[in-house]
């Protein structure tokens, strides 16, 4: 695609070529200028001819807690999306669905494979996942493992293995529940390796892309960040896909609250959210939705900016008139016989099959037969804190799992914990001043196993290279194997 080719916004109607009644018969087709030369596209599943859908994250807002109409009274317009967070494994949220329905929106579910992508099969589990989600009988953006070019998310580090099972899931979406488009959302940065993830066109029905605007990176004000413009990190997702694509702004905030300098940066969330508003509306017509990410991560305790709408007066009153325009669109359209044509009338709802039983070394899944709805609070804290906007800040490169001095008798697992300013790319964990595990993938983790040790005193550490080359390692960490006598 010719650089800083741009999308204009005229179309027409016309008749599709696959004929009246096929499943992908678009009614409406986009004219695009690419390179100085005019060509058609058909509009994707769900996209508007013109205009771009308002969304927002509202579950966690201190002030709505989820209460769309409270949130659509505060903001003076009605959204046409709300999302929420789905760890892999649990079921298909069918009650928070039908809330979003009953707002007259359509839900966008970010589905997070958190434990990794090995659970991710053609198993039962996501068969009546996409089974209950076909019976909403609603357009429904499900966006899967998303960030998954950031070295916070549990996916990073495989490209191979990100693809494949991108691909699956779209397969038994396709097959099961044609009522749900499938996004593939990278975090805006890195961009270097964000093309290697890609699933393919056939397997993408949107693109979308995670955007913050935050005054200072990893909560130091030595490392600013407030002269960074919003709209540069969404033009390199533009420019590659959007003349294939339409583009999803899957989460978008500016902090108007700061930790890090201890100040309201109000002004600063004000211009960002200008910018990037009125910016989309005049220059990037296949643009077609947009979503807020109203959420306090500071007062919360995650991290170091407050995104939420409706803290500020300022920010609240700015986020109305922005969207305020007939642009920015209320309803995601619905055909229901268009997504009945290969599957007839809807099944019926099944019973939930129970949650798979956990991975060797991963993190356990929900118990059975429980519903997002009844998630704990640490639930929502596991998942908010796998965002690439609010990954946990820490301020030096440590290992967890063992500390000085500790006997250790039974097999346990050691954790770098990396700030997210190191940007690490590899880890190598050392014993006794030899190189027992390495690897690539993030979260970075080994086995220490004990029996395999001599008893008495040893030492370990970690060893993480970031993207220059740069090493950093942490202290020794002297532990005791049982079965000698102490020093």
């Amino acid at each position: 695609m010719a650089s800083r080719s741009r999308l204009c916004s005229r179309t027409h109607a016309a008749c599709s070529p696959a004929g009246p009644g096929a499943p992908l018969a678009w009614a409406v087709w986009l004219i695009v200028g690419v390179g100085g030369k005019a060509s058609a596209l058909a509009l994707g599943k769900f996209e508007p001819p013109t205009g771009c859908y308002v969304g927002a994250f509202v579950e966690k807002d201190d002030r709505v807690l989820g209460d769309f109409a409270e949130f659509e009274k505060l903001t003076r317009k009605k959204h046409a999306s709300y999302f929420t967070y789905v760890g892999y494994g649990r079921l298909f949220p069918a009650e928070w669905v039908e809330k979003v329905k009953g707002c007259g929106a359509a839900p966008h579910l970010a589905l997070e494979p958190n434990e990794g992508l090995d659970p991710v099969k053609d198993d039962d589990y996501l068969r009546q996942w996409a089974r209950d989600a076909y019976a909403a009988d609603c357009p429904i953006f499900l966006r899967f493992a998303s960030e998954m070019n950031g070295s916070w998310s549990a996916y990073y580090g495989n490209p191979k293995q990100y693809v494949e099972k991108f691909r699956l899931v779209h397969d038994v979406m396709e097959q099961l529940a044609p009522n749900v488009a499938l996004v593939w959302t990278p975090f805006a940065v890195p961009q270097r390796n964000l093309q290697a993830y890609y699933p393919g066109d056939d397997y993408v029905d949107w693109v979308g892309v995670n955007i913050y605007s935050v005054y200072v990176h990893n909560g130091d004000p030595g490392q600013p960040a407030s002269e960074e413009d919003p709209i540069g990190f969404l033009r390199f997702i533009y420019e590659t896909y959007a003349e294939r694509k339409p583009i999803q702004i899957s989460e978008f905030a500016a902090t108007h609250f700061c930790r890090a300098v201890n100040r309201s940066t109000e002004t600063f969330a004000v211009a960002k959210m200008k910018r990037f508003y009125q910016t989309i509306a005049q220059s990037f017509p296949r643009v077609r939705m947009i979503n807020w990410f109203s959420f306090d991560s500071l007062g919360h305790g995650i991290a170091d900016n407050n995104y939420s709408l409706t803290a500020n007066k300022s920010v609240l009153d700015t986020y109305c008139a922005l969207i305020a325009p007939e642009y920015f669109l209320s309803e995601v359209p619905y055909e229901r016989d268009k997504y009945r044509l290969a599957l007839g009338p809807a099944p019926p709802r099944v019973p939930a099959l129970p949650v798979p039983p956990p991975l060797p070394d991963l993190l356990p899944p929900a118990p059975p037969a429980q519903s997002l709805a009844a998630s704990t609070e640490e639930d929502w804290l596991a998942l908010l804190t796998t965002r690439g906007a609010n990954a946990t800040q820490v301020s030096a490169l440590t290992l967890q799992g063992v500390h000085a001095g500790q006997e250790v008798a039974e097999a346990t697992e050691l954790v770098a914990v990396v700030p997210s300013r190191i940007q690490a790319v590899y880890a190598l964990f050392e014993l006794d001043g030899r190189v027992i595990h390495g690897t690539n993938v993030a979260p970075f983790r080994c086995h220490l196993a004990p029996a395999s040790l001599t008893p008495g005193t040893h030492e370990v550490r970690v060893v993480v290279t970031d993207r220059a080359g740069q090493e950093r390692a942490t202290n020794l960490i002297p532990f005791r194997v049982p079965g000698a006598p102490q020093p």
